[in-house]
């Protein structure tokens, strides 16, 4: 899994007009397991993403990863087809 890289600047509005989400990310250690710690762009609310094989807790919820697909999948507008992701706002302009 790539992790990804940002510049997490405060307030930061470059890339999408609104405030740029900070992503901080944590190696596991010991029992811990590792993970994404997203910060707000405009104030200091966070929320941790814990990561396994085996499944996500999101928020302090945890649940299968094909569960948390199910529930954000539709609402980022992505469609699985054939084990692919593929965003059906591309798919919907080409027909």
């Amino acid at each position: 899994m790539d992790i990804l890289k940002t510049t997490n600047r405060f307030y930061d509005t470059y890339r999408f007009g609104q405030p740029q989400i900070r992503i901080c990310h944590k190696k596991g250690k010991g029992k811990r397991m590792p993970r994404y710690l997203l910060k707000c762009g405009c104030c200091e609310e966070k929320l941790e993403i814990y990561y396994s094989d085996e499944g996500l807790e999101i928020g302090g919820v945890n649940g299968a990863i094909e569960d948390w697909r199910e529930i954000l999948l539709p609402l980022l507008l992505i469609e699985e087809k054939d084990d692919k992701e593929i965003d059906s706002r591309k798919a919907t302009a080409r027909r």
